[in-house]
């Protein structure tokens, strides 16, 4: 059945002298807006509202209404909040009409964004604002909510904790998981046990209650918020919201259904909701007002909060053309948004095949999709006992290889499905699934202590000397554990929050972390954008050695450096990996067609990163023709090589 559609802006329009509300409902005639002076008033005024030929009812109401909660009723039966609403009383009961502007914190419209950053520049740090600041260690004030993240100075012992430990650490970007508002968990309790990753949203425009000092106070929610964002850019930190457009947490129960039944999800013909999304329902972004819905919602959160791009949960279920048109408005608001998303489904789905984002389908269309490849072959498998290339799989060398090249069409040998490095989102785990502290130990339970922290070594090594875009998880950076739980959407906190005495006894270990993370930045040859640069300049270098489980390549470099060429090398073998200097002289000669004599003292070599972490005054490597180095198990090396001439 075909429906009017609208270009008209949904929801309310605020004034102090009178407000307007449209919402879209076609199939019904009998529409009525109830407003509520109180969260939890059962007083009530009801008007009606007036249809018009595009399906949308509309009624004006004078007088100031900042501050007041709304309804629909649907034919003197069903009352459902707005899906357009821009904030709420707790518990999502009723939707608030606010003047947005009092909810702009001091210098909020006005605070400096930060510049730059941009495509494989870009280092993404991945956290829940609850497990970030939720445990006593954590030393902040208002614990697991927004403004925890606000706080400075938060400490434990002496070791940053927080806000001051992300912008210590040296991250570009904050990925937040979902801050909208969701319905899984008590927005009036603070109990350990009330938690949920929020990946079953009910209202798309406004932020989760649980993480407001006052989930009844429509205000507070926003303002609290838009503090947080301002927080993180005055640390020169980018935000990006993890959205999760592909379904509701209620299916026939939701507003959206109760409004225009039907429309708004993917339906067989029996009236059976597609659930591609693994929770019961998925949402049709492909027809016109589900498409101007998502669209519209993203720039509220571009326009209003001054986020800086959108991570996509199940992004293959929102349809291509969608992803596109949003991209394309995103991108007038904000020239720098960044977009990215997970290429997979969660089911099977009634949207077409070649309508759906899978990988490849990104090339050359603005937005990055996350690398499963290459994550499966760093570590094995998300939960099991598989080993990838970090515990000795040889067999998944090549596609970490094809990973370490930003999975580009580098040759015949290796192809990866994007077009240039910017649209591989490079990882070896996220929130879901084992943490890899977690996935090491159980893959490797015969190993030790030690080498399971060469192993986590490892994994940061190598993603973050790939090309293209490196994301982790909070607390990877020092060895957080989740206690073997793979899938702790609704753990509670004695599972999910972040103990800050981890940092303290793997203060080590983040100082490593940190120190890698500012060799990817002083470096441009681990960012490199074009495609022809990087078949142009990075080689693999072919070492024969019996047993060994490692990968060795060469970045050729711009004159600009003080080294014409830097040597990778990942040992990912429990024994000593011996490397002839003088063997890959040679294969450096060829490969880069330089006119270097290796026996002489023309080439200056120098280590400048090795298993114990970047040494800042590099270390000469003396009697280059005879001098074979030793790469300990589990673990990286770089080399800088000069010509003196």
């Amino acid at each position: 059945m075909e429906y009017p559609v609208t270009g008209r802006k949904l929801g309310y329009n605020y004034t102090p002298v009178e407000t307007e509300f449209n919402v879209w409902a076609p199939t019904h005639d009998d529409v009525q807006l109830a407003l509520y002076e109180h969260p939890n008033a059962l007083d009530r005024t009801l008007h009606a509202m007036t249809k018009s030929e595009d399906g949308v009812h509309t009624v004006k109401i004078l007088g100031d209404l900042h501050g007041f909660f709304y309804t629909y009723i649907v034919n003197h039966e069903i009352e459902v909040t707005d899906p357009y609403g821009v904030s709420a009383s707790a518990n999502s009961l009723r939707t608030a009409v606010l003047d947005l502007r009092q909810t702009d914190p001091e210098g909020f419209a006005d605070h400096v964004i930060p510049k730059g950053n941009l495509n494989c520049d870009a280092i993404l740090y991945e956290l829940h604002i609850k497990d970030f600041t939720g445990d006593q260690s954590s030393g902040v004030k208002h614990k697991g909510k927004f403004l925890g993240l606000t706080e400075k100075g938060s400490q434990l012992e002496g070791y940053a904790t927080g806000l001051d430990h992300i912008a210590d650490l040296g991250v570009t970007h904050v990925h937040l998981m979902p801050i909208n508002d969701y319905l899984s968990v008590d927005e009036l309790s603070d109990a350990p046990e009330s938690y949920n990753w929020g990946y079953d949203p009910e209202h798309f425009n406004l932020p989760e209650g649980s993480y407001s000092l006052s989930p009844n106070d429509p205000v507070s929610r926003v303002m609290e918020l838009k503090m947080l964002i301002q927080s993180l850019h005055e640390r020169g930190l980018k935000v990006i919201l993890d959205v999760v457009y592909n379904h509701t947490f209620r299916g026939p129960q939701s507003n959206f259904n109760a409004l225009v039944p039907n429309y708004y999800y993917r339906v067989t013909q029996e009236g059976i909701f597609s659930n591609g999304s693994g929770c019961g329902n998925e949402f049709a972004s492909e027809k016109p007002m589900g498409r101007k819905f998502i669209i519209d919602s993203l720039c509220y959160w571009a326009r209003e909060y001054k986020v800086d791009g959108f991570r996509f949960d199940l992004m293959a279920l929102i349809d291509i053309d969608t992803i596109n048109l949003s991209i394309q408005e995103l991108k007038k608001i904000n020239p720098e948004m960044m977009i990215y998303g997970e290429p997979w489904t969660g089911g099977l789905s009634l949207l077409p095949e070649s309508n759906r984002i899978y990988k490849g389908i990104q090339c050359n269309q603005c937005f990055s999709l996350f690398n499963d490849d290459f994550r499966n072959a760093i570590k094995g498998d998300n939960d099991g006992t598989g080993h990838g290339f970090v515990q000795g799989n040889k067999d998944a060398e090549y596609n970490v290889k094809v990973g370490i090249l930003g999975s580009i069409p580098y040759d015949q040998t290796y192809m990866g499905f994007a077009m240039n490095p910017c649209e591989t989102i490079n990882y070896f785990n996220a929130h879901d699934n084992l943490i890899i502290f977690d996935k090491l130990s159980k893959s490797m339970p015969n190993s030790s202590y030690e080498d399971w922290i060469k192993m986590n070594k490892l994994c940061f090594n190598i993603i973050m000397t790939s090309q293209g875009i490196p994301f982790f998880h909070a607390g990877n950076e020092f060895l957080r554990s989740k206690k073997g739980n793979h899938n702790s959407y609704n753990a509670p906190l004695s599972i999910n929050a972040i103990n800050w005495h981890d940092k303290k006894t793997h203060y080590a270990f983040y100082l490593y972390v940190k120190d890698l993370i500012e060799l990817r930045k002083t470096h441009d040859c681990f960012r490199i954008t074009d495609t022809a640069l990087i078949k142009k300049n990075i080689h693999f270098v072919d070492i024969e050695s019996s047993g060994s489980n490692t990968i060795v390549y060469s970045i050729h470099v711009d004159d600009k450096e003080d080294y014409d060429c830097l040597l990778i090398v990942h040992n990912a073998h429990y024994e000593i990996f011996k490397l002839s200097i003088a063997d890959v002289l040679r294969s450096l000669c060829c490969d880069l067609e330089l006119e270097i004599t290796y026996k002489t003292t023309e080439i200056e070599i120098k280590q400048i990163f090795n298993e114990s972490g970047l040494l800042h005054d590099p270390v000469e490597i003396p009697d280059i023709a005879k001098h074979i180095v030793g790469i300990n198990p589990y673990s990286s090396a770089i080399y800088t090589f000069k010509r003196l001439k």
